[in-house]
């Protein structure tokens, strides 16, 4: 049996999961574990009045904690970067592993707390910062160890992925079903870092460090929000065959890695389009195995609370033996070098030989075009009067390539006003 001594640095509604985890499972940690946990200490800014239990021993001094001799692991679950960086380098020092659900300090400050904490020989847990409950990290850095990561995609913020199904399900303005997430607890009062791309980015960030072996760095992804989805996409997307999701992506060509978080559209008959409502899922395609899907809840208390323990569990067992993070010749920039299918929507003039016209762009540029949909016109607005809808799904092509055509395809007399672009991911991509 393992006896592991534990101090936790936050009581709000993760660390209070942990800590009622911990207290009141004990019994089923040592059975399914072989690990005893023990709370030594909580610190928590509002003291003794977020933490239910008498016998333990609460600060509110955060930096005691950090600096007990009799913790072994320390846990961080204050959230925030600066005061949460100070406290994990304090703890890593006094030779205490690390356990922490920090995406937004990892994605910032993850090669300084590796650097570290290789240094002191000690361990860093993070299951909990990508897909909560979901046991995505652990897949990539101990079920695929022997299989060389080809791309991962996956739904990553599961206020996205609420907001998108329900306008999709129920046939809902964005802003009407972003209300329904805030008034349902899944959205912020400011859901900026949610619909924005942020959250996904940065938890994109931290999958591609263990994927592909590079540094932690967020400002190398690509990112854009789900505000740019409306109704007349979702509706395009099925009568294709498609969903739309906010998906993140990481692809590895040669030794050149690839990071965005966009609207993309996914096939019907991927396992990624059938993720609904607040629910997070990954896609992972490796050398040797194939793809491989892993589904579950995103966010919530019990589940990081879970994915915690989970790391607790494996730093008492010395199962986190290091990390490859930052030690390969991969780099990462922000431009997708592998070939996707887009999807483009525009207003065409109705006039005979406007599509012609249109297509023959994407001739001149050796894109293929694999589907066309051009409905009658039901104009909204005067604006509108004198223009059809035109949705085109091309070939594969890079970033670069997706661009310069959306470019070509807007500066045409033929087309009024902007053309929309998202990235299609299909089952062989």
């Amino acid at each position: 049996m393992e006896l592991l001594r534990v101090g936790i640095c936050g009581a709000g509604n993760v660390g209070g999961a942990v800590i009622k985890l911990i207290k009141e499972s004990s019994d089923l940690l040592l059975q399914q574990g072989g690990v005893s946990v023990e709370l030594i200490q909580v610190g928590a800014r509002k003291g003794r009045a977020v933490v239910p239990y008498e016998d333990l021993d609460v600060t509110t001094d955060l930096m005691e904690v950090a600096n007990n001799p009799n913790v072994d692991v320390f846990v961080e679950l204050i959230g925030g970067t600066e005061l949460a960086l100070e406290l994990i380098k304090t703890a890593i020092c006094n030779g205490k592993h690390v356990v922490t659900a920090n995406k937004a300090l990892l994605a910032t400050h993850g090669n300084t707390i590796f650097e570290l904490a290789r240094e002191k020989k000690v361990q860093v847990g993070f299951e909990a910062s990508v897909a909560g409950g979901t046991p995505v990290i652990k897949a990539l850095r101990e079920g695929l160890v022997a299989n060389k990561i080809e791309w991962f995609a996956g739904i990553l913020n599961g206020t996205s992925n609420y907001i998108l199904s329900e306008m999709s399900n129920e046939n809902t303005e964005f802003s009407v079903a972003l209300n329904k997430a805030q008034e349902l607890g899944l959205a912020e009062a400011d859901p900026t870092l949610d619909i924005d791309g942020t959250d996904a980015a940065q938890k994109a960030s931290i999958l591609a460090a263990l994927a592909f072996h590079i540094p932690f760095d967020s400002s190398k992804v690509d990112y854009g929000g789900i505000d740019t989805v409306d109704l007349e996409d979702l509706k395009y997307a099925e009568e294709l065959g498609y969903s739309i999701k906010h998906i993140a992506y990481g692809s590895l060509l040669g030794e050149k890695v690839s990071i965005s978080a966009y609207p993309t559209l996914v096939s019907h008959d991927t396992l990624l389009s059938q993720v609904g409502q607040e629910m997070n899922a990954v896609e992972i395609f490796a050398q040797g195995i194939g793809s491989t899907v892993y589904y579950g809840p995103g966010a919530g208390p019990e589940p990081t609370a879970s994915a915690v323990i989970a790391d607790l569990v494996d730093v008492a067992k010395g199962s986190w033996h290091g990390s490859s993070i930052g030690l390969s010749k991969n780099t990462a920039g922000s431009e997708n070098l592998k070939h996707m299918s887009r999807y483009l929507r525009m207003k065409a003039n109705n006039e005979p030989g406007a599509i012609a016209n249109i297509s023959s762009v994407f001739a001149k540029n050796n894109i293929s075009i694999e589907a066309l949909i051009q409905h009658e016109s039901k104009p909204k607005s005067d604006e509108e009067l004198g223009s059809v809808p035109v949705v085109i799904l091309s070939g594969p092509i890079t970033d670069n390539v997706a661009e310069e055509l959306r470019m070509s395809i807007e500066n045409m007399t033929e087309v009024s006003g902007s053309v929309k672009q998202f990235r299609i991911h299909t089952k062989t991509d």
